[in-house]
């Protein structure tokens, strides 16, 4: 089906809009298989370039988000604030504006009669084209990363190869390079096309087909596979290794937020021990009292030495249970209000005694153990039992 609604679309476009190519693409120029590990540099660096790219547009994402969070600015201003700021990226640069694929015919310079440009001014467009999609697509312009994958390829590879071409025929002598055959900048600018698309948009094979058929010349298919594998490598490798750096920090923090709440109550534990270590008698009221109080911070020591009230400091709600309620009930009680003891009270709501959870652990130690006994020494305990009882009545 993806075979078939290619051709359909590709008969309808010819039909349409002519068998004219969307940008003129020059002779590739193949000179000898010295240049290969050329392709290969060449792919490395359109491989930072696409990374570069990815990384700058999810920080223009996140910006957006912070400043739409922070200052409150509406969703909808921000098309028109980025569409100012492509503006004035553009009144410099004219060049990373779309028109078709015209800039991309200026770039690789297919056209006869036309000037070239620098491979400084090439160089100085990819980082504005960079920051310009980027941009864009923070701000919700519509668009998408084919076109400037396209655009930010050819700037690269025309300013690598123009850059390497003037290396060649202005060397020394000494080093002996005239030996290397250079191919034309255009050659490098198809390779640089294929290898950033392929970075970008993770589309490998995509780009090798697509410049295979836009040159049907197979010598560049070598230079060509070498070329966008490093890129696609490079980008999803370096992508990856970033981001599984970045949940890695974002484990760190989240870990480091939760324990502050332990390291604190560590920390007060200790400090409570190494003050009463290091005072044993904190005031003469406190030795008086013949207690030894471990405080578990300093400030709390100093309002005791104010005289505060007991009645300051006293808890007066508590969990209250009647005696016939099943020690199931008041367990839960006592954990849901989170106290250590339950108070026991009468139908008339007086006071019969404490019920905390050391007792509750002894009783349940002492059933164990009486489970345990065997059933003629229980007997036996039994009728003790009931002879103390009479003899005490």
């Amino acid at each position: 089906m993806v075979i078939l609604s290619a051709v359909i679309a590709s008969v309808v476009s010819e039909i349409g809009l002519g068998s004219e190519p969307a940008f003129r693409v020059p002779e590739y120029d193949f000179r000898s298989s010295s240049e290969l590990p050329l392709y290969l540099l060449l792919g490395v660096l359109c491989g930072l370039v696409s990374l570069a790219l990815s990384k700058c547009t999810s920080y223009m994402v996140v910006t957006v988000e912070n400043v739409h969070k922070i200052i409150g600015i509406p969703k909808g201003i921000f098309p028109i604030l980025g569409g100012l700021a492509v503006g004035l990226i553009a009144l410099a640069y004219p060049e990373i504006l779309y028109w078709g694929f015209e800039n991309v015919d200026i770039l690789l310079e297919s056209q006869p009669f036309m000037k070239g440009l620098s491979a400084d001014l090439l160089l100085q467009l990819v980082a504005a084209k960079i920051v310009a999609t980027s941009l864009c697509r923070a701000s919700g312009l519509v668009g998408g990363y084919y076109a400037p994958s396209l655009f930010i390829g050819a700037a690269m590879g025309m300013a690598y190869g123009k850059t390497f071409g003037s290396i060649i025929s202005q060397s020394d002598p000494v080093f002996h390079l005239s030996f290397l055959e250079v191919a034309s900048p255009q050659a490098y600018g198809l390779v640089g096309m294929a290898a950033t698309l392929a970075g970008v948009c993770k589309v490998p094979l995509t780009a090798v087909l697509l410049l295979f058929e836009l040159t049907q010349d197979y010598r560049i298919v070598l230079p060509l596979l070498g070329a966008v594998g490093i890129s696609s490598w490079i980008s999803s490798g370096l992508n990856s290794l970033m981001s599984r750096d970045n949940n890695k920090l974002e484990e760190k923090n989240i870990h480091a937020t939760k324990q502050p709440d332990k390291s604190s109550h560590n920390l007060n534990k200790l400090a409570s021990t190494s003050f009463c270590a290091a005072k044993p008698s904190c005031t003469d009221n406190l030795r008086k009292s013949g207690s030894s109080l471990c405080i578990d911070d300093f400030n709390e020591y100093t309002e005791l030495e104010r005289q505060i009230l007991v009645s300051q400091a006293m808890r007066t709600r508590y969990v209250t249970v009647l005696l016939d309620t099943l020690l199931t009930e008041a367990v839960n009680l006592m954990l849901s209000e989170k106290q250590s003891c339950a108070v026991i009270v009468d139908d008339d709501n007086l006071l019969i005694g404490l019920l905390t959870l050391g007792d509750i652990q002894v009783f349940s130690k002492s059933s164990k153990a009486r489970s345990r006994r065997p059933e003629p020494y229980q007997q036996q305990e039994n009728i003790k039992q009931t002879v103390k009882e009479k003899e005490c009545k």
